[in-house]
């Protein structure tokens, strides 16, 4: 955040995170800028399954999931939304949980969000049963 805040660009800013950690390989890393300029990298020992959707508006990556259908459902799920981005994201996740989600099954979740000059959301569930479920209900109290 600190660096798309000096004015980087994603494609500067992942280049520069990626050249200093000797563990790059093992990343998983997508950033987007409100431009909409985007960059995404999956090192070659990131967990399987792992994969990424770049779309308009949107990146969907993850890893350790139960196959690619989960990344598919979630930017679709995030397309067909409707509302506020909290509500699309939340939409999204829900999708991915729906179709497999994290093949070690799904212990935490959170929304986070940010605009230019401050913490927008920041809402996390951990160590539950059933974190995307509650997740929507302390999105429903904001």
């Amino acid at each position: 955040m600190k660096l798309l805040a000096k004015g980087l660009s994603p494609e500067e800013i992942l280049e520069e995170l990626l050249a200093e950690d000797p563990q790059r390989e093992m990343r998983q890393v997508a950033i987007m800028d409100f431009a909409g300029r985007k960059a995404v990298f999956t090192g070659a020992e990131a967990p399987k399954w792992h994969g990424e959707i770049v779309g308009e508006d949107y990146i969907v990556i993850g890893n350790l999931l139960r196959s690619g259908k989960v990344l598919e459902s979630m930017a679709d799920g995030f397309k067909s939304s409707r509302g506020d981005l909290a509500l699309r994201l939340l939409e999204a996740l829900k999708a991915g949980s729906e179709s497999g989600g994290d093949k070690r099954g799904e212990k935490s979740a959170a929304l986070i969000m940010v605009d230019t000059a401050k913490l927008k959301l920041n809402l996390r569930v951990n160590e539950h049963k059933n974190p995307i479920h509650k997740l929507s209900k302390l999105l429903e109290k904001r």
